[in-house]
């Protein structure tokens, strides 16, 4: 399994459950690089040599930016990367905080199972997730971060 189609599902994000199919459909992991560009409309902001840093072609509502770093090589879980790799997420990171002024974001992984994680991609990722500053009337952005547990509301 490349995509998990019924996790996209839990939060709509328009027409994001049937670019899912058409991968699953595909038979590709959407997040290596060869086949990044079949679906994916949004341009590359950095790259280095191992990773790709775009924003999210499917932003969750309310996000003042969204975006998403991928390594190039396929792996599924965080504890697969290296030193180096470790190192250029910090350095993508500080490139964005730059480019963009950020003074705050939500850092999300999706590392392994898609099942406990709530991710639509099976490829590690991590999305930077910017909103707006909380005042009277602003609302929460919605993502699906995992699932409850048993019993709990």
């Amino acid at each position: 399994m490349t995509v998990d189609k019924a996790n996209a599902e839990i939060v709509p994000r328009g027409d994001y459950g049937s670019v899912l199919q058409a991968i699953l459909d595909e038979g590709i992991c959407p997040f290596c690089p060869e086949n990044l560009f079949k679906h994916h409309t949004k341009p590359i902001l950095f790259e280095g040599p191992h990773w790709l840093v775009t924003e999210n072609f499917k932003p969750y509502e309310g996000t003042v930016y969204h975006f998403v770093l991928i390594p190039k090589r396929h792996m599924e879980r965080i504890e697969e990367l290296d030193s180096a790799e470790w190192l250029e997420v910090h350095e993508h990171y500080r490139a964005l905080v730059a480019k963009f002024d950020l003074s705050g974001a939500t850092i999300l992984w999706r590392s392994g199972n898609t099942k406990l994680t709530g991710a639509s991609v099976v490829h590690l990722h991590a999305q930077i997730i910017v909103g707006k500053l909380r005042e009277d009337g602003t609302t929460p952005i919605t993502g699906v971060v995992g699932f409850k547990h048993k019993g709990e509301t």
